[in-house]
């Protein structure tokens, strides 16, 4: 008979929980419910147990909405449909740079010389960049947050490369880390989520037309991981605005509050937007009141603005729900 070996650790942030499996030693790890190990005020709200939200005709492509807490899912549509996600792709870029710091492979002050496919991509017309410059150098933080807040793809590459020494194996790192936390829908090509065309040259995996694939499902349990193993990561994505070099660009995500938008919505702390022509308008938020944390993904959205409607409709029914 074969043998098995199962372990079972468990990590407790911010009164969440994370559970890891590993089976036969192949290091793969499983998102389980996660779970609250600190007992709830009484004066705090939360939502019934196991509810599902009513048909809520969101105008997306593939919908999904979690209570981070139980991770039960409240909605979805298409969960497990593979579409390019566009910049909501840098979330595991976000995630391998925050493990390569909690190893002190690289530092947050470790300095960054941008490379020529740097430079190309910050000059190439259309592509969300902050204009690094070949020639000076920012630190692993200013990159880090021009990424997170602006969703610059020059920076998403700058950090690939500091991480790897080349976004080709990087590209690797990503797929392997999809796999152990069992992303089945999940294939990058690129660390920017940006159509492999828009490479030219440098690109290194895949097809000249390829892009990331990756499932609503899949997206909202990589920002569970996210979330849970670095919460700190929300000090970043709800700034409003980014100071980079003398200049200041604003959030991608206009549901925060203060950016100044008509979208902001109360309690919205993160986490990315994406856009490419063939993935269309993206959006992966999450929220938070009286305790209870949502994460919602909607794929596929036709305008700037309908990503964020569409949330709202999420959020608007899942709060009502706790009378907030």
């Amino acid at each position: 008979m074969k043998r098995f070996m199962i372990w079972i650790g468990v990590v407790i942030i911010g009164g969440m929980g994370f559970l890891f499996f590993q089976q036969d030693g192949s290091a793969k790890e499983r998102i389980s419910t996660p779970f609250s190990i600190v007992e709830r005020s009484d004066l705090e709200k939360r939502l019934p147990e196991r509810i599902t939200l009513p048909e809520l005709s969101i105008q997306a492509k593939s919908v999904i909405l979690l209570d981070a807490d139980t991770g039960h899912v409240l909605y979805e549509k298409n969960k497990d449909l593979a579409l390019p996600p566009a910049s909501m792709s840098k979330i595991m870029t976000e995630l391998l740079v925050l493990e390569a710091i909690e190893s002190q492979a690289i530092s947050w002050d470790q300095a960054v010389t941008p490379s020529e496919y740097v430079r190309m991509i910050s000059e190439s017309p259309g592509l969300a960049s902050v204009s690094l410059q070949q020639g000076q150098t920012y630190t692993v933080r200013e990159l880090f947050e021009a990424m997170a807040i602006h969703s610059a793809n020059d920076a998403a590459i700058a950090l690939a490369e500091t991480v790897a020494g080349d976004e080709g194996a990087f590209v690797k790192l990503m797929n392997e880390r999809a796999g152990q936390l069992g992303l089945e829908q999940s294939h990058f090509v690129n660390s920017s989520g940006l159509n492999n065309r828009d490479l030219g040259k440098y690109r290194s995996t895949g097809g000249v037309n390829e892009d990331n694939q990756m499932s609503a499902q899949d997206l909202v349990r990589l920002a569970q991981r996210l979330l849970i193993k670095y919460p700190e990561i929300l000090e970043t994505a709800e700034k409003p605005t980014l100071n980079f070099s003398t200049d200041t660009y604003g959030n991608t995500n206009l549901m925060l509050p203060g950016v100044g938008s008509s979208l902001e919505y109360a309690g919205v702390d993160g986490l990315k937007t994406g856009f490419t022509d063939e993935a269309g308008y993206c959006f992966i938020g999450t929220a938070e009141r009286d305790g209870t944390r949502l994460i919602s993904v909607v794929m596929g959205t036709d305008s700037i603005t309908a990503r964020f409607t569409e949330t709202i409709k999420l959020y608007d029914a899942a709060f009502s729900l706790m009378g907030t």
